[in-house]
């Protein structure tokens, strides 16, 4: 099913976007406020963001190829480009309470492709699983399943599940990031809908 836990990059079980510029600009009176915000939401917010990214992407990328590989085909994702991040803040995240950029939880991916439903269904347990152990270095942040959409129309689906990663490598590091569950059936359909 889906579940939200954790939606926000500076919720603070995740602790990005709390320095103090960004803040000061958050404490502003609105009407001064929000040409500023939006300049350090596209800039400052979202250089924390990927500069925390290239940090970490590697080691997450490994550690879920570790807890996923045997389960399905792995792949790892390419990390979310600057300009797409801002795309997204002025259209997906238009309405968000600053930072905008918060919002961002997918600039470090990777997805999961299985051949059956039953096996996708195993891998998924198997990550929620995974998730249970104290030594895990992910914890759950957010279910997104797609094939409970009842406006589907044969298109693509999947399971979206948004893990905190917290580095070993790097000491008090951690990003909300994505995992994508995928029928092997729908990965034609997503390259399809990505080229266009």
């Amino acid at each position: 099913q889906n579940q939200t836990l954790i939606s926000r990059q500076d919720h603070a079980q995740v602790g990005l976007l709390h320095h103090a510029g960004i803040q000061r600009v958050a404490e502003m009176k609105q009407d001064d406020a929000e040409l500023l915000q939006n300049v350090v939401d596209s800039q400052a917010g979202i250089m924390e963001l990927t500069v925390t990214a290239k940090r970490i992407n590697k080691e997450f990328q490994n550690y879920m190829e570790i807890v996923l590989g045997h389960h399905g085909v792995f792949k790892p994702g390419p990390m979310k480009k600057v300009e797409r991040c801002q795309s997204k803040l002025e259209n997906d995240y238009a309405d968000a309470v600053y930072p905008k950029s918060a919002k961002l939880l997918d600039i470090i991916r990777c997805s999961v492709t299985f051949n059956t439903l039953e096996q996708l269904n195993e891998g998924y347990r198997a990550l929620m699983e995974h998730m249970g152990h104290k030594q895990s270095a992910i914890q759950l942040a957010r279910v997104k399943n797609g094939f409970l959409d009842k406006t589907y129309d044969g298109g693509y689906r999947d399971i979206k599940v948004n893990v905190i990663f917290e580095s070993t490598v790097h000491a008090d590091t951690k990003m909300i990031c994505e995992v994508q569950l995928i029928l092997s059936q729908y990965l034609n359909e997503k390259k399809r809908i990505h080229k266009l």
